[in-house]
């Protein structure tokens, strides 16, 4: 963009007879840019076309026109991608203690020995192109590693960390986990 316009340039003050002129055969080429710079003098324009910046992680094109303001383009960048943001109120306004994120406890499980499972994603989309062994596959529930559970930890006030018992409670069997030395409740024979 700035090369086609510093070639207008160049070739419209080979050819000018005045400032005026030139500025607005400029303006009349690179139209959505220099709209704003049309009936300004060409001693400003050429200062303007100096001071292009690109400016935060979203590009935009700033050009200062002659009273010192300056006219933002939006150009287009490369993709920024959203990262999603689960934000965690370590202090309430009312109780002022931390508060749980509600969809840790939508979408994550916690059993006792301290691990947090969770569904496999998709496993309602498309059923119609999925083979049954791959169905069954997406029917299972995974662990999160210990990072993951740490965080999710974090995110969960102590109600949710304590171990609650339900009645018929698929989860009964894994809420133990015996065959391990360090999640071992009981002591050994």
């Amino acid at each position: 963009m700035l090369r086609a316009v510093s070639a207008a340039l160049r070739g419209v003050a080979a050819r000018a007879t005045s400032s005026k002129s030139v500025v607005n055969c400029v303006a009349s080429r690179c139209n959505p840019v220099l709209k704003s710079v049309q009936h300004r003098e060409f001693g400003a324009l050429s200062i303007a076309v100096q001071k292009w910046a690109t400016v935060g992680p979203v590009q935009h094109k700033t050009l200062l026109n002659h009273a010192g303001t300056e006219n933002r383009l939006a150009l287009p960048a490369e993709p920024v991608t959203n990262v999603p943001v689960r934000t965690l109120i370590k202090f309430s306004l009312t109780s002022g203690k931390r508060k749980t994120v509600k969809t840790v406890i939508d979408r994550f499980y916690r059993l006792h020995w301290g691990i947090w499972i969770r569904t496999r994603s998709g496993r309602h989309n498309k059923l119609w192109t999925k083979t049954t062994a791959r169905k069954k596959r997406l029917r299972r529930h995974v662990f999160c590693n210990a990072t993951q559970s740490t965080l999710l930890d974090k995110m969960t006030s102590k109600y949710w960390r304590r171990r609650h018992y339900y009645i018929d409670d698929p989860y009964e069997p894994y809420h133990d986990r015996e065959e391990f030395m360090i999640t071992r409740k009981n002591p050994l024979p």
